[in-house]
């Protein structure tokens, strides 16, 4: 559908969905403590013995005949964890449970200490899910490891007390991406003594082999799962909508998250979506990263999930707090190898708040948008305050290199259009940003610019912003970009380069002298799942290795 047809389409339908709408992530409630019955140990102590079965079968015999218990180890093991999660929390799994039927018992023990990032302890799990039950949203996504294991997904839930000790953790919950594998002692043959088995949960990130008895194994993986998870469009896309036209309702929840456990060594790839949009559409971007064994040990994928329908120069200022937050959070001595090679990757709208995060504007930005300087304002001392941090600030010193996808550099022609308008009519601004507004529109007409005096509050909206003929782009592209930029442009249609279009970005808007690659993409604006535009970030995710020092090959 194009462009015109689909905003005309939204803008007829929205108005319904948003009123019914009271909040766009959810909270989660911590499932309540339980015992194991007996029943309940009978029937999971069977399964018990169909692992120890494929177990024992996995260590003699003909290769043909170990691959067959190895197989039926797994999926007995399978089994077994899901009972036991469905009937009881990880967090009160306990050492020592024994699970006995008519013909065996078994001893269960945990790990009680782990070695950083090589294994998960259940108490720090809220549910345990199967990756073979989690479809992904596409077979192009899938991205799997043949080995010995089960791969599951260790989900924290997103309570209010989460929300306070992880204020990184994902707004719909912790997925981490892990295999388990229960190790079995020998066999006694005594009925009377429980056999001892010990679950591990390794962290597949991180352990790509594990030893059985003397034999060094490949560990089994599923890389794709828990990233599906946590880039769920059924838990973030709502938010998209919400963020658009009620900005207030999501800025709780607007925010830098990281998707697995922080990492000290791995670089931040943060990836930040554009306008009416999401983090679900980075699923395979990220599951390229995570598949890839150099990239994997080399990266650390976060995104920035944010309201669309604030402008431009204040999103930035928002994710510019967020990096600051997070470099003082887990790297408060400001030394950490990963964080000072920091990555950003934005599509549309999120490329723009990218470029913010590296530039140094001076004055350049509030001279195309003020004839006067901050103390001759008319405006309150937090007006004013706001306005000079949102724009004139110092760029994020870890951010090394920027990826820009379908980026409109100089605004697009787009936002202009009567549809677009009136869509922007809908959008209900949150009340400081609202009184910011009105003080600068009624006392400072002759401080701003004449097409923000004449556009009114539309000057103030995303949309406004992303015009082209917005005086914003006059400063932006007066201020140099200091690190390696790469673009991503989208060519939809016919028409020659220079002439051409993603359908809502002209190439005159998204190329820039000066990148250090450009690469065209026979795709329409929204292309960031398309298999081009996943190879160039992985690409250029190489190259910043390279150029880096850091290498792993």
């Amino acid at each position: 559908m194009p462009p015109i047809a689909a905003l005309r389409l939204f803008a007829l339908t929205f108005c319904g969905v948003l009123t019914s709408c009271h909040t766009a992530l959810r909270v989660e409630t911590t499932r309540d403590e339980t015992e194991l019955s007996a029943r309940e140990k009978r029937h999971m102590a069977a399964l018990l013995d169909e692992v120890a079965s494929g177990w024992d079968g996995m260590q003699h015999g003909k290769s043909t005949a170990r691959r067959a218990a190895e197989d039926r180890y797994e999926n007995a093991l399978a089994k077994f964890l899901r009972e036991w999660d469905s009937h009881q929390c990880p967090r009160y799994w306990q050492s020592g449970t024994e699970f006995a039927s008519g013909r065996q018992s078994f001893q269960i023990e945990l790990t009680n200490e782990t070695s950083a990032k090589r294994e998960v302890l259940p108490k720090q799990l809220d549910q345990l899910l199967l990756a073979s039950r989690k479809r992904s949203r596409g077979d192009d996504t899938l991205s799997e490891r043949p080995g010995l294991g089960v791969p599951v997904v260790g989900h924290i839930y997103r309570t209010d007390t989460t929300r306070k000790e992880q204020p990184f953790l994902p707004p719909n919950g912790g997925n981490l991406t892990l295999t388990a594998v229960l190790e079995m002692a020998d066999d006694d043959t005594d009925p009377a003594t429980p056999r001892r088995c010990r679950l591990h949960l390794h962290d597949a990130l991180n352990v790509e082999t594990v030893k059985v008895q003397s034999d060094e194994r490949l560990l089994a993986a599923n890389f794709t799962a828990a990233k599906d998870l946590a880039l769920s469009k059924k838990s973030l896309g709502l938010f998209s909508l919400l963020g658009l036209f009620y900005p207030e309702r999501t800025l709780g929840d607007s925010h830098l998250y990281c998707m697995d456990g922080y990492d000290p060594k791995r670089i931040p790839v943060v990836f930040v979506h554009g306008l009416m949009s999401d983090p679900h559409i980075w699923l395979n971007a990220v599951n390229a990263i995570s598949s890839d064994p150099e990239l994997r040990a080399k990266y650390q994928p976060w995104y920035f999930l944010y309201p669309t329908g604030l402008s431009v120069p204040q999103t930035s200022a928002r994710l510019r707090a967020s990096l600051q937050q997070a470099r003082d959070y887990f790297d408060p001595d400001h030394n950490d190898p990963g964080m000072n090679k920091m990555v950003l990757v934005g599509h549309s709208m999120g490329g723009l708040l990218s470029r913010m995060q590296a530039i140094d504007p001076k004055d350049k930005l509030w001279d195309a948008i003020f004839s006067k300087p901050p103390a001759q304002l008319n405006v309150s001392e937090p007006v004013r305050e706001r306005l000079v941090s949102t724009l004139k600030f110092k760029p994020q010193p870890e951010v090394k290199r920027l990826v820009f996808i379908t980026t409109p550099q100089r605004g697009s022609n787009l936002a202009g259009k009567n549809i677009v308008r009136r869509l922007a009519s809908f959008i209900r601004l949150p009340v400081d940003t609202l009184l910011m507004t009105q003080q600068l529109l009624t006392g400072n007409t002759d401080a701003l610019s004449p097409q923000i005096r004449d556009w009114g509050f539309f000057a103030f909206l995303s949309i406004g912003t992303l015009s082209n003929e917005h005086p914003f782009y006059d400063g932006l592209n007066a201020v140099p970009i200091p690190v390696p930029y790469h673009s991503i442009i989208g060519q939809f249609g016919r028409k020659p380069l220079l002439d051409s279009s993603d359908g809502a970005v002209p190439y005159w808007s998204a190329h820039l002298e000066g990148a250090k690659s450009e690469k065209i993409v026979p795709c329409w604006h929204g292309c960031v799942e398309r298999p081009e535009v996943v190879q160039e970030v992985v690409r250029v995710l190489r190259e910043h290795l390279q150029e880096s020092g850091r290498t792993a090959r």
